[in-house]
């Protein structure tokens, strides 16, 4: 039997998803905003609101939204898999372990929502239970090649390398000019000359229309033409990408120098972060340049039964920007510079409280996100009992890997890896940071 008013909700919920999947944001924001006001108790219309407020990443607005469907169907999966995908978009990474631990023993998931709790797993550093859900999306769906992707780059994390190579090409199949899993593919290595992808590449790269997708193939093509001992072409391939990529990003040495520069400042001078921080000695950060050994020494750290891994890990700086109200994605001159209100007990805190669920029984946590290297002296001093191990590469080494590393461009952050000699001076200027700091904090910061 139709419950009265039903009919008519489900139509107004048909209607606001119609326009989402148009783009008409306006007009669906109206449609639900109307219904939410006529029907309070429908769940279907805060969800479709939470959609809008992701698309537009106002992660709070989209915690709020869920938080109000699941509280009208707390048993539903999908809401819960989302909510806790917003909560640790929004910084609250124990809520969100919390809600997906909620949403894993529930009945009636659906491809989709094991492939959000997958991506929230990955999120969380937590690569196990990541591919874990992956592989329970598959089995209700083996037709979405993106799914595929996630479960090969979570089983890398694992390990898993033939697993990761064989889900990187059932994508591949599904979606033969998937440029990200081409590249992906090659990363795992095992090049010869009677096994390469050259060929392929070479084809994908004459199709690849975006700059990212140009990129990424190049990437690809470089790598196995190095490992064939094409050396020439390997690296004419890869600098054409690179500067068509460094034109679209617009990037400019200039900013980062400033930052360097500010930072330099900050911790030389230690006045206006000169506070008490947060006594717990359960961090280790492993920081440097990228492709310098972070992995490395993170493995040596993380062989003793009393030290637990936590990833690449961003919890320090959401700690830092929630603190400050800032919704910025990139490290910038005014991301604490210009702040001097700083609580560094309650950063400190923060960051040990958002980091407890990946510590489990162990007494120690190692967080090896390298670039943390420029909040060191900030991690200094809000937990002044932390060990910062940073790693300091053969200088022509760490400039050649990071120019050769295909990195993510969602901001400029490794803008300076797209010009080789922009990466020595970006070198140069990590440098001189490190000097200080180890200077500036010599019971907390460690050079290998």
């Amino acid at each position: 039997m139709i419950v009265a008013g039903q009919h008519e909700q489900e139509l107004l919920q048909d209607s606001a998803r119609v326009a989402l999947i148009k783009g008409n944001y306006q007009e669906a924001y109206a449609i639900l905003t109307k219904a939410v006001k006529q029907y309070p108790d429908y769940a279907g219309f805060y969800f479709l609101l939470s959609r809008i407020a992701y698309d537009f990443k106002s992660h709070i607005n989209e915690v709020e939204s869920l938080v109000k469907a699941n509280q009208l169907e707390p048993d539903n999966p999908v809401f819960i898999v989302y909510l806790a995908r917003a909560q640790i978009l929004a910084g609250n990474s124990v809520d969100a372990v919390h809600l997906l631990s909620r949403a894993e023993p529930l009945p009636n998931h659906t491809a989709e929502s094991f492939d959000v709790m997958g991506g929230t797993y990955n999120r969380l550093c937590m690569y196990q239970q990541a591919a874990s859900a992956f592989e329970k999306s598959i089995a209700l769906d083996q037709r979405n090649a993106g799914v595929y992707f996630n479960l090969a780059s979570s089983l890398k994390f694992c390990g898993d390398f033939s697993g990761a190579r064989a889900a990187y090409e059932s994508a591949i199949v599904l979606k033969p000019d998937y440029f990200k899993a081409h590249a992906a593919l090659t990363s795992l290595g095992g090049i010869t000359q009677e096994s390469n992808h050259v060929a392929r590449l070479r084809e994908l790269l004459t199709i690849a229309a975006s700059p990212d997708d140009n990129l990424a193939i190049a990437h690809a093509l470089s790598k196995e033409l190095e490992a064939l001992k094409e050396y020439d072409e390997s690296i004419a391939v890869l600098a054409k990408a690179k500067r068509q990529k460094s034109h679209q990003l617009g990037y400019q040495f200039e900013r980062d120098a400033g930052i360097f520069k500010q930072l330099g400042l900050c911790y030389a001078e230690n006045t206006a972060l000169n506070k008490t921080g947060f006594k717990s000695d359960r961090a280790i950060f492993v920081v440097g340049m990228p492709r310098t050994g972070t992995t490395l020494v993170e493995r040596i750290l993380t062989n003793h039964h009393q030290v637990a891994t936590g990833g690449e890990l961003h919890n320090f700086s959401i700690s830092l920007k929630r603190q400050l109200k800032s919704t910025s994605r990139e490290f910038t001159e005014a991301t604490f510079f210009d702040s001097p209100s700083i609580d560094l007990a309650s950063l400190g805190e923060d960051y040990i409280d958002t980091t407890n669920y990946l510590t489990g029984d162990k007494q120690y946590l190692v967080d090896k996100l390298p670039l943390n290297i420029l909040y060191g002296g900030l991690i200094a001093q809000a937990l002044p009992k932390a060990k910062i191990v940073c790693l300091d590469r053969n200088p022509l080494d760490t400039i050649a890997s990071n120019y050769r590393q295909l990195f993510s461009f969602h901001d400029s952050t490794f803008g300076y890896s797209l010009d080789l000699e922009i990466a020595a001076r970006y070198y140069v200027e990590f440098t001189k940071l490190v000097t200080l700091l180890k200077e500036k904090y010599p019971d907390n910061f460690y050079l290998v």
